[in-house]
Parts: C-alpha cells; sequence; structure tokens
C-alpha cells in the first residue's frame, strides 16, 4: 500500500541524474519543505518547522528533472510516500522518501517555459545533464507539434 503526498518546498541539493547500463534512469534530491502562517498577535507571517524529504524520480520524469531542475528552485511534487528506518554502526535514524510522480516549479515564485518532448526521454549513454535542454531544439520540437496536432489529443 503506498501513500499518496504533495509536497510544496525548496529544492536543497543539486539534482543528481543516474542511469546504470541496462537499468532505470533516476534522479534524486532533497528538498525543505516550510511551514508559513499568519501570527495574528505579531501580525507578521512566521516560519515554522521545516520537513525534509528525499525526492527521487523515475525514468523520463527523471531525465526531464535532471534537465530543468536546480538546486534552490520552489517546486510542487506529487508522488507516494516512503518512510524507512535506517542503521550504522554509530547512528540509526528514519528516512522520508518520496517517489515522485509529478514534479514542477511552483509558479507563485517565478515563471517557467515548457517544451514539450517528443520521442525517447533518456539516452542511456549520457549517465551527466549537468546543463538545461538545448533551447532551439526545444523551440523545434514546440512548432512541430503546433504544426501537426495529435487528433488524439482531448485539448
Amino acid at each position: 500500500m503506498s501513500t499518496p503526498i504533495s509536497v510544496i518546498g525548496t529544492i536543497a541539493t543539486d539534482p543528481r541524474f543516474l542511469h546504470p547500463a541496462g537499468g532505470t534512469a533516476r534522479c534524486s534530491f532533497r528538498v525543505a519543505s516550510n511551514e508559513r502562517r499568519y501570527d495574528r498577535e505579531q501580525g507578521t507571517w512566521v516560519d515554522g518547522d521545516t520537513n525534509w524529504f528525499g525526492v527521487t524520480a523515475f525514468r523520463g520524469l527523471a531525465d526531464h528533472a535532471s534537465r530543468s531542475l536546480r538546486k534552490g528552485d520552489r517546486v510542487v511534487i506529487v508522488g507516494r510516500l516512503r518512510i524507512r528506518r535506517w542503521e550504522t554502526e554509530e547512528r540509526s535514524g528514519t528516512a522520508v522518501e518520496v517517489d515522485a510522480e509529478a514534479l514542477g516549479h511552483d509558479l507563485r515564485w517565478g515563471v517557467t517555459q515548457f517544451a514539450r518532448r517528443i520521442g525517447s526521454t533518456t539516452d542511456p549513454g549520457d549517465d551527466n545533464h549537468s546543463s538545461r535542454d538545448d533551447a532551439a531544439s526545444n523551440d523545434a520540437s514546440a512548432l512541430a507539434l503546433a504544426d501537426d496536432p495529435d487528433p488524439a489529443t482531448p485539448f
């Protein structure tokens, strides 16, 4: 049984993309999510506790996340919650993780530009996605979609 969860927060670590030969592509990073509430007595907004989540995206979502997201970005995450205990010789603790099903920028804090991908989303030989997609490639893909809309798309 999985527990659905939505998290709004700030990416606290550089997203790390891995695509082992013959394995599943994944992108992982940490997110800090702060409670923010209005304190009527002080007449101001105050920060509450910070919750930390490890986030992992898989397959095409991993590829897109590694090309689109950076440390410091405000994001919205929808996924499945996983809580697991861990232990080493010196320490033990609890890891709170989210297996992401959807990721995106939080548009309350800025703007973004969407570019639909056409074809394969991952290249097994490309383990390093340190920069965002080539803008010209994305523009060409967007133009191709605009010129030849898919009649199966209901919108």
